[in-house]
């Protein structure tokens, strides 16, 4: 699968899109993500701008279980900008939820939270800090991804460089676990066929059997990760001290009460005792019936 075909939700890209979702049913993708991202500037002020999930009329030939997913991922430069994208209802309408902070104290920041499936940074640029495993730690506890997108290696030397170096540090912290490789591709021809993407996890460092975890079976992680988070329901508990119970609720804490070790093995001998008496009443009493007859 493919969590990560970029999209432009503002211009007509009917035709391209469905060009690239050809490409990737020939390569054998059973379920690609469009990616839409939405900048900083549109999640500060007053004016907020969050589109809705772009909808794709897309029909594969041959491929029955193709599926195509809707994705965002927003750039995160304040705390604020996370607060305003996660509580937002449009959010929620999508499959899949991504952050790409900016700055290790966004990263920071970002790692505490929950209710997004995708850590994606851009490994494009450096990123000015070091990675700490006690920091993406904290995201990876709770069955949150990190991402690693191939495409900007093919489009200029520059990046294609960044990338492989950003990309190694963050296998190396990880240890090749709670990574995905996705396309990051917005034209056909920046699609890889399955073996291609593993070859190239081995540029970024990856172990063969960590690559190919990367590539066939995260992404899976990630997808049944937003389903829990879109399906789980939420609570609360309200507590109160014993003396603000009304008299007649009293019983509640009684029955709640968990009975000490000791209350439980007397109470248990008893029992026992008790079996024991019966059976010898019951004994005695089916001999005096027979010697009655």
């Amino acid at each position: 699968m493919d969590l990560n075909i970029a999209v432009d939700v503002y211009a007509d890209q009917q035709d391209l899109i469905k060009h690239v979702l050809d490409r990737a049913v020939e390569f054998g993708f059973e379920t690609v993500a469009l990616n839409t991202i939405v900048d900083s500037s549109k999640l500060s002020g007053k004016n907020i701008s969050i589109p809705e999930p772009k909808l794709i009329d897309f029909k594969a030939e041959g491929a029955k279980h193709f599926r195509v997913l809707n994705r965002i991922t927003a750039v995160i430069e304040e705390s604020i900008h996370s607060h305003h994208f996660l509580k937002s209802p449009i959010t929620k309408k999508y499959d899949i939820v991504a952050l790409q902070p900016v700055g290790e104290k966004m990263l920071q920041h970002v790692c505490s939270l929950t209710d997004f499936d995708i850590i994606s940074l851009n490994l494009t640029e450096s990123l000015g800090y070091n990675l700490k495993r006690t920091t993406v730690g904290l995201a990876t506890d709770k069955g949150i991804c990190f991402e690693i997108t191939y495409a900007p290696c093919l489009r200029d030397q520059t990046s294609r460089r960044m990338v492989i170096s950003n990309a190694q540090l963050l296998v190396d912290v990880l240890k090749g676990r709670h990574i995905f490789i996705s396309s990051g591709a917005c034209k056909p021809l920046e699609l890889r066929s399955v073996l291609d993407v593993i070859n190239l996890g081995l540029l970024f460092g990856f172990q063969k059997n960590t690559a190919e975890s990367a590539v066939r079976k995260l992404g899976k992680l990630v997808l049944k990760h937003a389903h829990t988070r879109n399906e789980t329901g939420c609570g609360y508990v309200s507590l109160t001290g014993i003396h603000k119970l009304p008299k007649q609720q009293g019983w509640i804490v009684h029955a709640c009460k968990v009975p000490k070790l000791s209350e439980i093995s007397s109470n248990s001998q008893k029992r026992t005792v008790d079996q024991v008496i019966y059976t010898e009443e019951d004994t005695a009493n089916k001999r005096v019936k027979m010697e009655n007859e």
